[in-house]
């Protein structure tokens, strides 16, 4: 059985509404035959090799073997939460994109009406649990901090812009199949309606803006040739700064900068075990850690940790 994860391939994690399938068909251009689908059972674009080594014999190991052993650039492209195939890729070749949650869902709607024939109301449709928090259970218990590409369907051309830099995939934006019309279309909801997509999707509101707020600073940093660190602080107690980092082009091991209101206190390099992180395949075999202990902290103080290389603020998770 082939070596996993499974080298110079890519996994797209396609959340319907998104500008998904717009991106897998730049994807065939880009892979050709390398290019496989899982969209279901019964969905024509679903791969024979899928269906025979997934839906029919269930063959995870086996079908990312055979992934392996190809001699060509590979990309598997569907609708599946990450960790369906997560445990075959590494982690930075996880791409996906993700949308406000309330225009992903009116977008969905609006979609199976028109070309489904549904027609039950929206409040019915939205309070389905398969049409609930759907972009939270695609990501599920990986660190959405962690994937190596999250593009907003909002700032599509910066999407591709970031792309290309992080994984040096360059997808034009103007040979995307895209519905000028519909590519245009805002959502307006209110009253009751609003109140029930908002309640519906808490989750996927929390999750959009924390990956709102990333997405801005992997782009400024862009913006001003500097490389993106992957990492968190991932609390702060006890006197101990706790968290992760790992630069995914790189074994070496990230140095960090520890301050206290505005002043430097110390570095620390990310180099203990994570065994949370390791199942999805990073890179350094998931020593990445680091814990730096912070003397006489008082009610008040400010703790950041950035990266000593280029002054990035590592976020802190919730």
């Amino acid at each position: 059985m082939a070596r996993l994860p499974i080298e110079n391939a890519y996994l797209f994690v396609h959340i319907p509404k998104t500008a998904g399938t717009s991106f897998r068909d730049s994807l065939a251009g880009i892979f050709g035959e390398g290019l496989y689908c899982d969209y279901g059972v019964d969905e024509p674009t679903t791969s024979e090799v899928v269906l025979d080594y997934i839906h029919k014999r269930t063959a995870y190991p086996e079908f990312g073997s055979f992934l392996a052993e190809q001699k060509k650039a590979i990309c598997l492209s569907g609708h599946y939460p990450i960790k369906k195939y997560g445990p075959l890729f590494s982690i930075h070749k996880v791409m996906m994109f993700v949308r406000d949650p309330i225009q992903r869902v009116m977008s969905q709607y609006e979609h199976v009406c028109r070309l489904d024939g549904v027609t039950e109301s929206l409040e019915s449709f939205c309070s389905k649990p398969a049409h609930m928090n759907l972009q939270s259970r695609n990501i599920g218990r990986v660190p959405f901090s962690l994937i190596g590409f999250i593009g907003l369907q909002e700032l599509y051309s910066e999407s591709l812009q970031l792309l290309k830099s992080q994984m040096g995939l360059d997808i034009q934006e103007a040979f995307l199949n895209i519905n000028e019309q519909r590519a245009s279309v805002k959502y307006h909801p209110e009253g009751e309606v609003l109140d029930l997509l908002k309640k519906n999707n808490e989750q996927d509101l929390v999750l959009y803006q924390k990956i709102k707020a990333l997405f801005m600073q992997r782009y400024e940093l862009l913006t001003k040739g500097q490389q993106y660190i992957h990492g968190v602080v991932s609390s702060i107690s006890d006197n101990r700064v706790v968290g992760w980092a790992l630069d995914q082009n790189s074994d070496e091991p990230v140095e960090l900068t520890i301050m206290v209101n505005g002043q430097k206190l110390g570095e620390t390099l990310a180099n203990t075990y994570r065994h949370n992180l390791r199942e999805w395949n990073v890179n350094r075999q998931g020593y990445v850690g680091f814990e730096f202990t912070v003397k006489n902290l008082v009610a008040g103080d400010h703790i950041e940790c950035r990266v000593s290389k280029t002054g990035q603020l590592l976020p802190m998770t919730s």
